[in-house]
């Protein structure tokens, strides 16, 4: 897929170590196909991965970047969907002279319903307590989570970096996220 020119915000996604390793080659093929910016592993994970099973996974997000994250939690990165968290984020980048980008990492579920986005977080075994989405991250129907993605990006975010369940329609749930972030969203960012 070609790259979109007007996009509110870069997307990354997260793979996480409740997958198999099938799985986190799938959920790579289809945000590489989708157009996000990278795939993540986290430290945990990618220490504990296998070089082939490393190689699988790059090759399987080409052109997508593969990034084995370190244990260390990097300047720039809010892990809550919380506006004023963001706000204050940017301006301390700013105030370092920081170049890099500002991202928000957070767990995402969202549905048609409501109800929909519930039964998809309540699949995660990673969404409990304060990791679940309606907790910390962006949960709802696409209209609210538009809502909140649009209030991210007033807030300074530059790349949202989500964690989503592991669950049989994820191409469709990536593809909402994907859609939250172009097409008419730029523009309401705009008029706003």
């Amino acid at each position: 897929m070609g790259r979109v020119t007007e996009q509110l915000l870069e997307l990354a996604v997260m793979v996480s170590a409740g997958q198999t390793s099938a799985s986190r080659a799938h959920l790579a093929r289809l945000a590489a196909r989708l157009g996000y910016l990278a795939i993540h592993v986290p430290h945990t994970l990618g220490a504990a991965m296998h070089a082939d099973e490393r190689a699988h996974l790059i090759t399987s997000a080409e052109p997508t970047l593969v990034v084995f994250e370190d244990d260390i939690d990097p300047v720039g990165v809010v892990r809550v969907n919380d506006p004023e968290l963001v706000s204050l984020a940017r301006r301390e980048l700013d105030a370092m002279g920081e170049r890099r980008p500002l991202v928000v990492a957070v767990p995402v579920s969202i549905g048609r319903t409501l109800s929909e986005a519930a039964a998809r977080a309540d699949l995660a075994e990673d969404f409990v307590g304060a990791s679940h989405p309606k907790v910390s991250g962006i949960f709802g129907t696409f209209e609210q989570a538009q809502v909140q993605v649009l209030a991210l990006a007033h807030a300074g975010a530059e790349v949202l970096l989500v964690s989503v369940p592991d669950v049989p329609d994820v191409a469709d749930l990536l593809a909402q996220i994907r859609a939250l972030v172009v097409g008419a969203t730029p523009a309401l960012f705009r008029s706003s």
